[in-house]
């Protein structure tokens, strides 16, 4: 097999950002870092955000190769066998900027030393760069330029159809031993191969008798294709809050059962995904299942940003945090009106009165904060939200998920068809990215979950589908 030609790619700074560790991620290639997007870097790595723990990263990354390999401006040789070095702008660099081009703009000086780049060399020359402008620009430019894909998905795993036919004899057998192994001749209602998920949910009906039904789950050992269907409890109330449909029902058994450690809940607008998570966290809280509660949301906005907001740290973050403090008030609301029958594992109905969110965070079984302030922390016996994780970097889900300690539980919530931060889509922001890689390792632990149907009103359903 002949060997790939050796390519040069001209990295932004948005992909560092996006993925500190990426220079090793492109094979025995050459790296070439536009000292602008070195700059840019720099006046990240104060930040106490994620963008600046990224930054740090980075600069780390670059210091060892500078101390243990040598010479940036000549290029050291990478781990992966690629040369990676820094590039000045000089004098010929600025004369392959075109008239109308704001010589000063770091993109517009990226793209000139590509195009110096590229006439110095050979070699096939590539921007990589996250962001669609910039790319739009180099075409402008008769340059090649791609999208960061090492962290994109790479076939996002479908929502297929839940529909199952199995022996009507199953079905009465089911509901009586509540777990049984696969049988013979099931069949997909899609007609596609019964290739199940590990912790994939199913709706079976008789093969015969359609009426008769059953809501299973598919647990397998994790190492090959056997496994069994285990009946689920279907539409109990928890904390007076009952699942409105089958795929309520489906994740409502995930983030009840304690040995699923990561649930992936992804569904568009108001089909309940948060509710469900916080009702379900706060409900294994009172129940001593875990210690405490703790709620966070993607630091993306959808419109300013949090530092333009006045007040001290407590009032920037409680409007940032509003949709969070809705369903708890929600929630609280329900266990008030006494929806719940109260057995002894419960709140007392004189104790809901009590059951404010004051009252749960400074009992310290609620914490609502902002993400920033996950990363550095270990976080035992804990039942841990992160609401509108769609807007998450791989690197970040990462960051998050290896914050759990022992007996801890992350949900991570979010809608993959409403994406703001601008250098994420479908299939590289990290919500994707990290259930297909759980998914294919075939974790045992780890559930994914869609949701399609919106239940907040009849009116967020329809503009969720034609808006």
């Amino acid at each position: 097999m002949a060997p790939r030609k050796v390519k040069n790619f001209i990295i932004d700074t948005n992909v560092i950002l996006y993925s500190p560790n990426c220079i090793e991620t492109f094979e025995n290639n050459n790296i070439i870092l536009p000292a602008v997007v070195l700059e840019e870097v720099d006046s990240f790595k104060k930040n106490v955000d994620l963008n600046g723990y990224n930054a740090r990263s980075f600069i780390r990354n670059v210091e060892h190769y500078r101390e243990e390999k040598g010479d940036l401006l000549k290029g050291v040789q990478l781990e992966s066998g690629g040369m990676f070095s820094v590039r000045f702008q000089d004098e010929n660099t600025k004369a392959h900027i075109p008239a109308g081009f704001d010589n000063g703009k770091n993109d517009n000086i990226i793209l000139a030393i590509a195009l110096q780049v590229k006439k110095e060399s050979k070699r096939e020359t590539i921007i990589v760069s996250k962001d669609v402008n910039l790319r739009i620009k180099a075409n402008a430019m008769g340059l090649d330029a791609e999208d960061y894909y090492h962290e994109k998905s790479t076939s996002l795993i479908e929502n297929h159809d839940d529909t199952l036919y199995v022996p009507d004899e199953y079905i009465d057998t089911l509901y009586h031993e509540k777990e049984l192994p696969c049988p013979d001749g099931i069949y997909r209602q899609d007609e596609g191969e019964f290739a199940p998920r590990v912790n994939e949910y199913f709706i079976l009906k008789g093969q015969l008798n359609q009426q008769k039904s059953a809501l299973v789950r598919y647990v397998g050992n994790g190492t090959d294709d056997t496994g069994v269907f285990r009946l689920l409890h279907q539409n109990e109330p928890v904390l007076g809050i009952t699942p409105a449909n089958r795929k309520q029902i489906y994740l409502m058994d995930s983030l009840l059962d304690p040995d699923i450690d990561v649930v992936f809940a992804i569904g568009i607008a108001g089909t309940g995904k948060t509710l469900l998570a916080l009702c379900s966290g706060l409900h294994s809280v009172l129940n001593d299942k875990y210690k405490r509660l703790v709620v966070t949301r993607s630091p993306i906005p959808m419109g300013r940003d949090i530092g333009y907001l006045p007040g001290g740290i407590t009032e920037k973050l409680d409007p940032w945090l509003k949709p969070i403090y809705d369903n708890m008030e929600f929630i609280v609301q329900m266990m008030d009106k006494g929806k719940l029958e109260t057995k002894e594992d419960y709140l007392s109905k004189n104790q809901m009165h009590d059951a404010t969110i004051d009252y749960l965070k400074s009992s310290k079984m609620l914490e609502i904060e902002a993400l920033t302030y996950i990363r550095g922390r270990t976080l035992m016996d804990t039942f841990i939200v992160i609401d509108e994780a769609q807007n998450l970097t791989p690197h970040e889900i990462k960051t998050i998920i290896t914050r759990a300690g022992i007996n801890s539980k992350l949900v991570f919530t979010g809608d993959l068809k409403q994406i703001d931060n601008p250098y994420l889509n479908e299939r590289d922001n990290g919500l994707a990215n990290a259930s297909e890689k759980f998914t294919y390792a075939r974790f045992r632990h780890a559930s994914t979950i869609y949701l399609d149907k919106g239940e907040r009103s009849r009116l967020a359903s329809v503009a969720a589908e034609i808006l």
